[in-house]
């Protein structure tokens, strides 16, 4: 029977669970109770699982942790007196941090031309469409896979986390315009295809290169998506004091892919009275972090999938790879939850991220969006120092400057909402653009 009018923050866990079960069922559970009221109660209902479900599914969320949230919460609400038969989100293609639906594949298919690049794209979305796979898998494939047969073909494709292969049948359907089958032979045959991966860059004259890489194969899918969201190119940075308009509108896609930012040191004068600065100080003390929630399973699959034709050794150094991310990661939570002073200048507690932002995770693009046109930089500060100048002119009044690293640009955006949180201080902001032959670097670690 259901525990009517228990609230969810005091559910009763479900018990006959593995430890490690258990922590991974609790993780969901927590992050499901955080998005919902404070007196919310049992009976939770199927609908607003199946929207919390769906949201998670929407912000990138991979399909394997999406059945262990499934799992979680119906073991929450069972353990509760509620029985639950939740259907997961049909999410059948996916890339980081954005979905795209086969109806959506298909609809592009159709739109192809019929020269020979029209050929591979084609042959490209229906593959990506039926097996349901990314650009990952998709760069991987090699002639040697596809296999055909009587009444279709078969792909042998590669699982990263075990390294071995599945073999998927196709079968050739009845509406030619969307049929995988006759599209693959359509463009093999074109291309004169013999070995090889399966799908090559086409230049302008219409000879067919090199193997399409991932980023080459993203950018297929998108154009005939009528996407526009590449990373735009660095705009040369300026002396002055605010970037452009139009680079604020693209850092966010530019941070996301860039390995190496760009850093800035940045120079911040606080001064006001005595007490307002000495609480100003004491406010803006924190651990530096931000505390993502991460998706090891999905980070592991992320890792080997460059090197899982390596076997069971790719296998076991991605296993050992996502142990010591695990790692740092718990220990940068529980210096965060014990209110470590580590950072004298912490971005995330003078200017929090919201709870829906950490749970889309760091590589997402709600969190880059958000990042961008809230703080005015995609990473934490780094190197941040303060030093407290006395004035012995003003005796009621106290000044701390505050010197830091920010990446690609100063965080102005941060700076204004703090200005604006504490009006009685005096904020003083200088940006140090240090030229690429200078002596100091900006490149921290």
């Amino acid at each position: 029977m259901v525990e009517t009018g228990r609230l969810l923050q005091a559910a009763r866990p479900p018990v006959g669970l593995s430890p490690a079960t258990a922590r991974a069922y609790a993780a969901s559970w927590r992050a499901f109770v955080g998005t919902q009221t404070a007196d919310c109660c049992f009976p939770v209902g199927q609908a607003v699982v199946t929207a919390w479900l769906e949201a998670r599914a929407k912000a990138g969320r991979p399909r394997q942790s999406l059945v262990v949230d499934r799992a979680a919460l119906t073991a929450w609400c069972a353990a509760n007196g509620e029985g639950l038969d939740v259907v997961l989100p049909a999410i059948r293609v996916r890339r980081t941090g954005a979905g795209v639906d086969a109806t959506s594949l298909l609809a592009a298919a159709r739109r192809c031309g019929p020269d020979l690049s029209g050929l591979r794209d084609r042959a490209l979305l229906l593959l990506a469409a039926t097996l349901d796979i990314g650009a990952e898998a998709l760069a991987r494939l090699t002639i040697d896979d596809i296999t055909d047969t009587t009444d279709g073909m078969t792909v042998a494709l590669l699982r990263p986390r075990s390294g071995r292969q599945h073999l998927r049948r196709l079968r050739r359907r009845r509406d030619p315009a969307v049929c995988p089958v006759r599209h693959w032979a359509a463009w093999r045959d074109a291309a004169q295809l013999r070995w090889g991966a399966a799908f090559r860059g086409i230049d302008a004259h219409g000879t067919v290169g090199d193997p399409l890489s991932v980023p080459g194969v993203r950018f297929v899918l998108d154009r005939a998506l009528g996407r526009s969201d590449h990373p735009a190119q660095r705009a040369r940075r300026k002396k002055s004091a605010r970037p452009s308009e139009s680079s604020v509108g693209t850092a966010a896609r530019r941070c996301t892919a860039m390995p190496a930012p760009d850093w800035i040191r940045t120079t911040v004068t606080v001064s006001g009275p005595v007490d307002a600065v000495a609480q100003f100080r004491v406010a803006a003390q924190g651990s530096g972090i931000i505390p993502w929630q991460v998706d090891f399973d999905y980070e592991q699959a992320r890792l080997l999938a460059p090197m899982a034709g390596m076997g069971t050794q790719a296998v076991t150094l991605a296993r050992l790879l996502r142990q010591a991310s695990e790692r740092l990661h718990r220990i940068a939570l529980q210096h965060q939850a014990a209110g470590t002073s580590a950072c004298v200048f912490d971005l995330h507690r003078l200017v929090p991220v919201p709870g829906d932002v950490l749970e889309a995770g760091s590589d997402s693009r709600v969190a880059a969006a958000w990042l961008q046109a809230h703080w005015g930089t995609s990473l934490p500060l780094r190197r941040v120092k303060v030093e407290a100048v006395r004035d012995q002119r003003v005796r009621r009044s106290a000044r701390l400057v505050y010197s830091f690293w920010s990446a690609e640009w100063t965080p102005w955006q941060a700076l204004e909402r703090v200005r604006a949180d504490w009006p009685e201080l005096v904020f003083g902001i200088r940006p140090h653009y240090v030229p690429a032959d200078a002596g100091e670097t900006a490149d921290v670690a």
